[in-house]
């Protein structure tokens, strides 16, 4: 058994000890503790506003972040979420049976 063990492992605790009291920022940004909100608008930002104009899926969105327990957002709070942050739900009709789609779009400036 190497000698220096128990100082190996004081060593490498405290160093872990360190890491856990300075996280990082990526931890702190995508922290599942974050309002979704504020999730959310992080995820938008990295969107390019072309395709921001050309609508956003809530579904597509939505797995893209991580719930309250670690699953999905629940769906109601996402759009909630958007509003909040100043989107708006544009509705698709078609005339097949199954064929219903929204899109999320920023509002427009008036």
């Amino acid at each position: 058994m190497d000698k220096n063990f128990p100082e190996d492992i004081v060593a490498r605790l405290q160093q872990f000890a360190q890491q856990q009291s300075h996280p990082n920022m990526e931890e702190e940004v995508y922290s599942p503790l974050a309002p979704l909100h504020t999730r959310l608008q992080r995820l938008l930002d990295t969107i390019p506003l072309s395709a921001q104009r050309q609508g956003l899926s809530l579904l597509d969105l939505q797995a893209c972040l991580r719930g309250r327990k670690g699953g999905l957002p629940h769906i109601g709070e996402l759009g909630a979420a958007m509003r909040r942050l100043g989107w708006q739900r544009r509705r698709k009709w078609s005339e097949e049976d199954t064929a219903f789609s929204s899109k999320w779009y920023p509002k427009e400036p008036h």
